[in-house]
């Protein structure tokens, strides 16, 4: 793969052709080419013009919107100045592989059509779409940096020092990813490369276009201090002012925690580009609230509290996975119950039971995942693995499906039948795809798999 993506990097040297598209519109299902069923949509700034070249966002939405998420970026395409492009063709149900060959194809085509200044090429991606964005520096050579939300995905035995980009990551308060997000940023800052982690409230895939802005001038900021771009001083003080008022929103709602580190992060971001005597102030007056000491004090018993869950359930799920332990299912739907319990709670651990929620939900999809490549594992461990991601995504319909086809083929056709029936409550409308479930053909022609179907489905194939 490393080579064909080489031969992609070399044709990015094709002269740019002039691009005439209405400026300051999302134009959506522009083609990759004639022969590729591959779309993306495209935005190019009010102040776009042929004869300059322009930084260029690519955009990998985790399931393909590429115009809804390219209206997210407009704000920062204006004020900042980015082409943005912004696939269509990225899915969760694709590799990693397949979808980075995808985001190849349009780095290469978009590249030879658009005049594009190859030193500010950066990627962007949200949850699937941030694995794709953050894999491209460990790719080609100079891109410039990556804003990473809610996922990423780094291999740093790839990394070396002519690889300098900039991260730039972003995640809710409630995704699980908040600790392997900032664990990664600070691995990155060791080796001498750029990055930040911007924090949201809640668990949404993409944040607000403002934050998505501030965490775009992180890019602009790095470019300007390395050279890349002319340094824009009204520009800069335009975004220092947008962050601070976002510092003084946060701490007038007594969001003191992430007021503290959206002030870190401005303190590097603005380095040697602005006066920062104003943000250590404001850092000054953090330390010395005693709201401020009593949700850090509350946030470091939580985080510890929450370390020692994430390791029991580890602990317990391959525990029981290993053991084929189908008793302690009881236990889980507790705990799911328990945590969904505490999440309404509308407290200072509400947050942390949404991650544990969605760490337990995560650990179990990989781990049915790995156990189906196994060739050794067991049928009943597979099983409960695939028991234990519906526990916590009750609309993992794929694990509902192998719960299916393992049960049938261990003849257990009332295991069949119940998830059949709990997968059709949680919403399950392809009647052709239950007739195609792999070793369950003696399954699909009893009375009570089609009765079951037609329950939800209005009719069945056998009955």
């Amino acid at each position: 793969m490393k080579q064909l993506l080489f031969f992609l990097f070399l044709s990015l040297q094709l002269s740019a052709q002039d691009f005439l598209v209405k400026k300051g519109v999302v134009i959506d299902d522009l083609k990759v080419g004639d022969s590729l069923e591959e779309s993306y949509s495209l935005y190019l700034p009010l102040a776009y013009e042929n004869g300059k070249q322009w930084p260029m966002l690519l955009i990998f939405d985790g399931e393909g919107r590429g115009k809804s998420a390219a209206h997210l970026f407009r704000l920062a395409a204006e004020e900042q100045g980015y082409l943005l492009v912004s696939s269509n063709d990225i899915s969760d149900q694709n590799d990693l592989e397949e979808n980075v060959m995808i985001a190849s194809r349009l780095l290469q085509y978009v590249t030879a059509i658009l005049p594009v200044d190859f030193q500010q090429v950066s990627t962007s991606g949200s949850m699937t779409g941030a694995k794709v964005a953050s894999s491209f520096p460990l790719i080609f050579d100079n891109i410039h940096g990556v804003v990473a939300v809610g996922d990423h995905w780094l291999n740093f035995n790839l990394l070396d020092e002519r690889k300098n980009f900039a991260f730039i990551g972003i995640v809710g308060d409630e995704q699980f990813s908040v600790a392997e997000m900032n664990h990664t940023a600070d691995l990155l800052a060791r080796l001498k490369f750029p990055s930040q982690v911007y924090t949201y409230d809640g668990n949404e895939e993409w944040p607000s276009p403002e934050i998505i802005n501030s965490a775009v001038a992180s890019l602009s900021l790095d470019a300007m201090r390395k050279g890349k771009r002319p340094v824009d001083r009204q520009l800069i003080e335009n975004l220092y002012q947008q962050d601070l008022a976002r510092v003084n929103k946060l701490m007038s709602l007594n969001q003191l925690l992430n007021a503290e580190n959206l002030l870190d992060i401005m303190e590097e971001k603005y380095d040697d580009l602005i006066d920062n005597s104003q943000l250590r102030s404001q850092q000054d007056q953090l330390s010395r609230s005693r709201n401020y000491s009593l949700q850090k004090r509350e946030q470091n018993e939580i985080s510890q509290k929450e370390s020692r869950l994430m390791d029991d359930f580890i602990y317990y799920m391959e525990d029981d996975i290993r053991s084929s332990n189908f008793e302690n299912l009881g236990w889980w739907n507790y705990q799911k119950i328990q945590l969904d319990s505490l999440s309404q709670r509308n407290n200072a651990e509400d947050k942390m039971a949404v991650r544990l929620k969605g760490f337990i939900k995560e650990y179990a999809r990989l781990k049915r995942s790995a156990l189906k490549e196994d060739r050794t594992s067991s049928l009943e461990s597979k099983l409960l693995a695939n028991m234990l991601h519906t526990i916590f995504d009750p609309q993992a319909f794929d694990a509902y499906k192998e719960i299916i086809s393992l049960s049938a083929q261990d003849n257990d056709f009332q295991t069949a039948y119940f998830y059949l029936e709990e997968m059709l409550k949680h919403g399950f409308k392809d009647m052709q795809a239950l007739y195609k479930i792999e070793g369950t053909l003696g399954l699909r022609l009893t009375p009570e798999y089609n009765s079951i179907i037609e329950k939800y489905l209005g009719t069945s194939k056998f009955h």
